[in-house]
């Protein structure tokens, strides 16, 4: 028996009153993040120079120009990757080396580009239904659906972010995903995931996430995109109207994948796992393991709602001025906020959604407007939501350690999830009432 939570529709993420996740806090590491104009060194030498122009000579027209946007705000150059490849270097991989079947190296490059100029072009919408495919009806390990969104948001929220501020990495990792391996090698920092080595690889093995140890301070990962997805682009192609890109899906997928467990399957958009409390999305802790991966950081995680067993907020953590200092001061930091957001359907029930927190101004009333990434909406710009809009919404989001310390306490990110999945072993073992 999996664990149930009445009352709330579980789209995108799990609100649990039975195991609040309170404060899923672990030290978070300093990094530099910067946005689309915040890298220095835009000129190209000599071999760079002539990588360029093979690229620029297969670019359409539209791309060329994204392309010297690129150049010239230095993001071809930057080298912020776990191999200490630039931009420029995994994109001329994209176009010069072999890419799995089913890819078009030139179609990769264009989306690529697409993505690291305009961020907000990333999304998550997709249609889900495979009734019309033989190759998906079937297949056995995918049932007949009816059309429906993907509930990728959290993923899609880490793929923007980590296109927004690690271009490089991005880059590297849409490479590694569209090779013949369809796999990403990544060498994290261990403490990164737990102070002790120990229940570092705990994590890594109960998450199932396929290691080598390399020594006691770091450990290389490998990241892969679920055995089904493949076919969901195949099916993309057949109907494009919509639908997010080629390296939309297969990001989206590793990230679902890796936060899963290694059960999701990309044509059902469904998952199993070891801590699968829900059939869709992914669950808090899960998006912060996540999110500590893919980012090589120690990511905190803190919960503002207080919910009930019937799905109700009954109140919050902290007063929303204390809520909206944190965000303000995170944001000062250069850094990019994911958090996750509620809101009630037509039913009444809490549905949840994840979203970016990307700056913050204020607006004619005096009151602060929040700049954010929504996956959801149908748009390629940012989105504004107010103050008194934004705050009683916000369930969780990412803060630094630093920040969060000045007024609240906090708990060991990987302590909160080991404490969580024990308790949801005991209560699955437990006989239905």
């Amino acid at each position: 028996m999996l664990l149930s939570v009445s009352n709330i529709s579980q789209r995108n993420y799990t609100i649990s009153s039975r195991f609040p996740q309170k404060v899923n806090l672990s030290l978070q590491c300093g990094f530099c993040a910067q946005g689309a104009d915040g890298y220095e060194g835009s000129e190209l030498n000599t071999e760079d120079r002539a990588k360029f122009e093979k690229i620029a000579g297969v670019l359409p027209s539209k791309n060329l120009v994204e392309l010297e946007n690129l150049r010239k705000h230095g993001i071809l150059t930057n080298k912020k990757s776990n191999d200490k490849t630039s931009t420029l270097d995994n994109l001329y991989k994209i176009l010069t080396t072999d890419r799995a079947a089913g890819f078009d190296s030139v179609t990769l490059l264009t989306e690529t580009i697409g993505h690291l100029n305009n961020p907000y072009l990333i999304s998550q919408k997709s249609d889900n239904s495979v009734t019309s495919y033989l190759e998906a009806i079937f297949s056995p390990k995918t049932p007949v659906l009816n059309d429906k969104n993907s509930s990728t948001c959290t993923a899609a929220c880490i793929e923007f972010d980590l296109a927004r501020q690690e271009p490089a990495e991005f880059t590297r990792f849409v490479e590694g995903l569209t090779s013949p391996a369809l796999a990403v090698e990544k060498t994290i920092d261990l403490e990164n995931l737990a102070d002790k080595t120990l229940d570092a690889i705990w994590l890594l093995n109960i998450f199932e996430i396929p290691h080598e140890e390399t020594n006691f301070d770091k450990i290389k990962l490998t990241l892969k995109p679920d055995d089904m997805v493949m076919l969901k682009i195949g099916l993309n192609k057949k109907n494009p109207s919509g639908q997010r890109n080629n390296i939309d899906t297969i990001l989206q997928s590793t990230f679902m994948n890796v936060g899963s467990q290694q059960s999701y399957n990309s044509l059902t958009d469904r998952r199993t796992g070891n801590f699968n409390v829900t059939e869709r999305g992914l669950i808090e802790y899960e998006k912060t393991f996540v999110e500590s991966v893919v980012r090589n950081k120690n990511i905190i995680s803190v919960n503002y709602q207080k919910i009930n067993s019937e799905g109700e907020i009954t109140g919050y953590a902290a007063d929303f001025q204390t809520i909206k200092s944190q965000l303000l001061d995170t944001l000062n930091l250069g850094e990019n906020i994911v958090a996750g957001i509620t809101q009630k359907t037509k039913k009444g029930k809490l549905r949840g959604h994840e979203i970016v927190i990307t700056g913050a101004h204020t607006g004619e009333d005096g009151k602060t407007e929040f700049i954010c990434y929504n996956s959801d909406l149908d748009k390629t710009t940012p989105v504004t939501y107010s103050e008194d809009y934004l705050l009683p919404k916000i369930h969780h989001a990412g803060i630094p350690k630093e920040v969060v310390l000045k007024t609240m306490g906090f708990k060991e990110g990987w302590i909160m999830e080991l404490e969580n999945y024990r308790a949801i072993k005991q209560f699955s073992a437990a006989p239905p009432r």
